[in-house]
């Protein structure tokens, strides 16, 4: 994706990718990489085809975000588009707070006060993406990824599906959609399935 992104590309590729982490994958590069892991030769060659495959395997989620968070709160003011209307579609608030929408403290209990930034504010654990995938694999046959980052004890939003979506491109988990079980408000969670 080049550097120059519209307000509306960085938007709509954020909201495909939240919606369908694998939109955001390029297929075509993932086809070439599998062709070049192929016609690999030399075990050097081959370790590094290897890695190039597993690179456009796996999204960008972190260069997606960050266009999102650039752009995101100069279009929704130039479109007239509610901060809800992102909650809706599934960002979350520590997102939305990032891309500078003022995020009401309690949800309809007084007036809106400004998202607390890292000054202070509490984050999740930091955790690495393969300790994610090794978590992953001990979990119930069927998760989401809020259950995921509650049993590894943290990891960002981001780093969490980055590690489900290696484990789906490699072949140890499937995506099966909203939990067809969801009750309650909101939309319901992604539901994935150990192989």
């Amino acid at each position: 994706m080049s550097e120059q992104t519209s307000p509306e590309e960085a938007v709509r590729r954020y909201l495909a990718w939240v919606d369908d982490p694998s939109s955001a994958v390029d297929q075509d590069a993932v086809t070439e990489a599998e062709a070049a892991f192929a016609a690999a030769g030399d075990p050097i060659a081959k370790l590094h085809a290897a890695a190039a495959r597993e690179r456009a395997r796996t999204a960008d989620a972190e260069a997606i975000t960050a266009r999102f968070v650039a752009h995101a709160k100069a279009y929704a003011d130039g479109e007239g588009i509610p901060m809800e209307a992102f909650r809706v579609l599934g960002v979350s608030d520590d997102v939305l707070g990032r891309a500078g929408f003022e995020i009401p403290v309690g949800r309809g209990r007084g007036p809106a006060a400004p998202a607390r930034r890292s000054t202070g504010a509490p984050r999740a654990a930091q955790i690495p993406v393969t300790q994610l995938k090794a978590v992953a694999v001990q979990m119930p046959k069927r998760f989401t990824l809020s259950q995921l980052a509650d049993k590894a004890g943290g990891g960002s939003p981001a780093t969490v599906r980055k590690a489900v979506e290696e484990l789906v491109a490699e072949g140890r988990a499937a995506n099966l959609g909203p939990d067809p079980e969801h009750k309650g408000p909101g939309r319901a969670p992604t539901l994935y399935e150990l192989r």
